[in-house]
């Protein structure tokens, strides 16, 4: 069973949800191990961005504003400008990776599923009868 599963599994018998950071740390982690959503052209930095999430604390602005977002949201987990051309080429072509590239991942990152989800509303409004 994946790592993923047990995280899942165990917030799902206490009858808690699991925290987005959980879920964004499970799903970065098979993307390391390589049956992730995306292959990895730099390991070490993504293992380094894993670090980075998880020493953020689950009040970090950053986190908190997809913190209602799950695994069915085509805004972020399903984004491919966040998971196809973001993740995979995190770190290549840099000598070394640190905390600077780091946050400015994870801020491509949500400014991607924000400008999305803003791309759905507004997609959602110009449906809506006159």
């Amino acid at each position: 069973m994946l790592r993923t599963q047990y995280v899942r599994n165990g917030a799902e018998e206490r009858g808690c949800a699991v925290s987005f950071k959980s879920e964004f740390l499970a799903e970065l982690e098979d993307c390391l191990r390589g049956y992730g959503a995306v292959p990895v052209s730099n390991p070490d930095a993504l293992a380094l961005f894993i670090e980075f999430v998880r020493a953020l604390p689950e009040s970090d602005q950053k986190l908190r504003c997809l913190d209602g977002v799950d695994q069915g949201s085509g805004s972020f987990w399903n984004n491919p400008a966040v998971w196809w051309e973001q993740v995979p080429r995190f770190g290549a072509g840099l000598p070394r990776c640190g905390s600077a590239e780091c946050r400015k991942l994870l801020d491509d990152m949500l400014d991607e599923a924000i400008s999305d989800e803003i791309d759905v509303l507004e997609m959602e409004i110009r449906e809506l009868p006159s």
